[in-house]
This record gives C-alpha cells, sequence and structure tokens, in this order.
C-alpha cells in the first residue's frame, strides 16, 4: 500500500494507504497456528488460501516479480517447522481494478504447487452467496503488520476485533465522503478510532462471525477517528470470477 490520505477538497483519494501501510493497531497476538488459512506474502501483505495453490490478496499486492507465499507461519523470521514457502507463479488481478479509486481491490494469486493441508496449513471457505453480515456485525482481521503507524512490523500474527459500520455512515461527509462503491465496505472503530489495519496487514481476510467477508483495502493513515479501515466486499460477482479464475 501507499501512505494513504484524504483530501475532502477534491473528488478522489489522493494517497492511499496500501499494501505496506496496513497495520494491525488495538488487537492482540493470537495463539501460534491458530489461523490456518493465514498466508503471508512476501509484498509485505496478507491473503487467505482458499484452493490448495491459491490464495486470495487485494490487487495493490501486485508484484512484477519474485513474489512468494509463507503458509503455517506465526513468527514470519522464525525458523518454524510448521512453515511452507511457495513461489507464486501467476497474479490474476481483476480486470476492472482501479489503482487510484481502489475499486475491485482483488486479486488471486497462483502457487507453483499445491501445499500440503495439515494441522497448521488450511483452506478459508468461500461466503455463501447473499450472505452479506450488516452494521454492528463483530469481524476479526489477522496480519504481520504494524502494530504501531511508525513502528515495525509485527514478527508474530496479530489480530483485531472490529465492527461493520453502514455505507451511509462511512460515505458521509465527515468520513469518505461518497467515494465507496458498493462492492466495498467498512469496519472498525468510526467515532473512536484505534482499532484498525495498517502497514503490512493489506491483503488479509475479513472474517465476520464465521463468514469470510471481505479483504483488507485501504484506509486514511490507522486506527483514525471517523476513517474506519475499508475493505473489498465479497461479492456474488467476486465469487463468480473467483470460480472461473480457479476453475479454468
Amino acid at each position: 500500500m501507499h501512505l494513504s490520505v484524504w483530501s475532502k477538497t477534491k473528488s478522489f483519494f489522493t494517497i492511499f494507504c496500501l499494501g505496506t501501510c496496513e497495520k494491525i493497531i488495538g488487537g492482540r497476538e493470537v495463539a501460534p497456528h491458530s489461523r490456518p488459512y493465514m498466508v503471508y506474502l512476501s509484498a509485505d501483505c496478507g491473503g487467505a488460501l482458499i484452493k490448495e495453490n491459491w490464495v486470495l490478496t487485494a490487487a495493490h499486492c501486485h508484484r512484477e516479480k519474485g513474489m512468494y507465499a509463507i503458509l503455517g507461519a506465526h513468527s514470519i523470521n522464525g525458523n518454524e517447522k510448521e512453515q511452507q514457502m511457495i513461489d507464486v507463479e501467476e497474479q490474476v488481478i481483476h480486470k476492472h481494478y482501479n489503482s487510484l479509486t481502489q475499486a475491485n481491490d482483488i486479486m488471486l494469486v497462483k502457487l507453483s504447487k499445491k501445499a500440503t493441508i495439515n494441522q497448521y496449513v488450511q483452506t478459508l471457505q468461500l461466503p455463501t452467496r447473499g450472505v452479506h453480515p450488516g452494521a454492528g456485525t463483530i469481524c476479526r482481521i489477522a496480519g504481520w503488520g504494524k502494530t504501531e503507524y511508525n513502528g515495525n512490523p509485527a514478527d508474530a500474527l496479530q489480530e483485531v476485533t472490529v465492527k461493520v459500520i453502514s455505507k451511509e455512515e462511512c460515505n458521509g461527509r465527515d468520513s469518505y465522503n461518497g467515494k465507496l462503491t458498493t462492492s466495498m465496505m467498512c469496519a472498525g472503530e468510526r467515532y473512536k478510532g484505534g482499532k484498525d489495519v495498517c502497514q503490512g496487514d493489506s491483503g488479509g481476510p475479513l472474517i465476520c462471525g464465521d463468514t469470510y467477508t471481505g479483504i483488507a483495502s485501504f484506509g486514511v493513515q490507522c486506527g483514525q477517528k471517523n476513517f474506519p479501515g475499508v475493505y473489498t466486499r465479497l461479492t456474488d460477482d467476486y465469487l463468480d470470477w473467483i470460480k472461473t479464475v480457479t476453475e479454468y
């Protein structure tokens, strides 16, 4: 991600807080290997393993070459026997992705070989069509990003609990001012701030209840009052696209 600043005097996002600007703020370290679907991408992004050789992440996490994935990790820098490091073979960006507005910020990453599914590496089930958690639903988001705005990335996997905020609130004049599309959603603490993702957490899965609901996309700095994190919502159209790409 790029550093994100929102200007309400203009009709566009000036600088986005994407990819390397995502971090877990206000969260905690999870029990080791308790989120076996989590994937670390060498683009300093997160993702979710949805098939043995496919990872779902954000489009702005794309890198031209040399990307690899680490599965089964708790400590990214640790020499853990549970880890599987696999090269990325292909990156499939949604054809309507817009890097200026972050519309359709979704990407599929094909691994060069199938992951070994075990206690530490498992797939995350995609949502059922038509299921969209409403405002107030409690969600969680995990990642290895920074835990302070100017701090260092976390070594151990962190997770924070956030709450779905209605599109009307997030698109208000004192927030994102109408710039969120129907395929975006907000989650966090709008009036208090302090719970969010930022540097290093982009692409990670937002899980609401037990449902894979969204993908960490962007925000204004991190944990800012009135500017909760924005996620790509896993709509039915995206589910159709995922099925088409991964089953060809």
